[in-house]
């Protein structure tokens, strides 16, 4: 299949660039689509992945940031003649045919979104289990937590960490954000002694996105003072190069710790944030902890700053 008029015209425009043209026309040919205006949205689809989302805003779909470009010159199909296409296209989830439905559409109260199924599935998994977690309390000793708190933090102490290790202990999920010298791994540290002071010998894993940042977080707890080894979150996981599952802990082979502790969280992507999450027990404590203005993920999905307005997080 020939690149379509409408999308030769988006990728000479600078909007689209080959490769979201070429898997649109892949993702046609395979799925037998030939609209025009559906072969356009699922290009852009591809393109916003590309660019960090996770799906299109149909209602904002000419909002394209192209460096000297009329986007309103552009031969834009309405948004109606897109969503009714979406609607019966054999490449969307729920259609009546079509043996490949790699997108999906969805309905909210600001309009249609467009997804990579994937992706959306992926999103889906992170949400139901937070939201699951969230619907019960860890146990804990509630004057010990008071005691631990009283003596972990000085009074001269930022009272946003406090309160974020308080949280840490008494939810089975805590969100810990802030910038460069906040005392992010100061509170980590603290939360884990008044963890371990809870309940001797939790199994405790602290992990990030890269081998340097585990290198720097392992240093920094150490300074103050627990020995503890921190890891990728690839070798937390289990990567197994080769396999279909990719990882050897997954829902049905859960992590064995206690508790998780993750940080600079704004490099997880939405991918990697899906696996953490069906790995870690429901009775364990997951912390995600970072700073979400700076050290995006280089794939797909802002996962800690969508995290930072749920219930649970704590800005310091």
């Amino acid at each position: 299949m020939a690149a379509t008029w409408l999308l030769a015209a988006f990728n000479d425009a600078g909007v689209l660039e080959a490769a979201d043209v070429h898997v649109a026309l892949r993702l046609g040919r395979l799925g037998g689509e030939s609209s025009e205006a559906v072969l356009l949205a699922a290009a852009l689809a591809v393109r916003a992945v590309r660019l960090g989302s996770v799906c299109v805003d149909l209602l904002r779909l000419r909002e394209v940031n192209v460096e000297d470009l009329d986007v309103e010159s552009l031969p834009w199909p309405s948004l109606d003649e897109v969503v009714a296409g979406l609607r019966v296209s054999p490449l969307v989830v729920g259609s009546s045919a079509g043996p490949l439905r790699p997108l999906r559409l969805t309905d909210t109260d600001e309009g249609p979104l467009l997804y990579l199924d994937r992706y959306y599935r992926q999103e889906q998994t992170i949400r139901t289990a937070l939201d699951s977690r969230a619907n019960e309390s860890p146990p804990y000793d509630l004057g010990l937590l008071v005691a631990g708190l009283a003596a972990a933090f000085t009074a001269a102490a930022p009272d946003r960490q406090r309160v974020a290790a308080a949280i840490a202990v008494s939810r089975w999920t805590s969100v810990v954000t802030g910038g460069p010298g906040t005392g992010k791994t100061h509170t980590i540290a603290r939360i884990i002694s008044l963890l371990q002071a809870q309940q001797p010998g939790l199994r405790v894993a602290l992990a990030t996105p890269t081998g340097k940042a585990a290198a720097q977080l392992q240093e920094e707890v150490g300074l103050q003072g627990l020995d503890l080894p921190a890891m990728t979150l690839h070798r937390l996981l289990g990567w197994l190069p080769g396999s279909s599952s990719r990882f050897r802990h997954n829902a049905t082979n859960r992590l064995p710790y206690d508790v998780v502790i993750v940080d600079e969280c704004s490099m997880v992507s939405l991918t990697m944030m899906a696996r953490l999450v069906e790995a870690v027990r429901p009775d364990a404590r997951l912390v995600l902890v970072g700073d979400a203005d700076q050290l995006a993920s280089i794939d797909a999905g802002a996962v800690l700053g969508d995290l930072v307005a749920r219930p649970g997080s704590r800005s310091l």
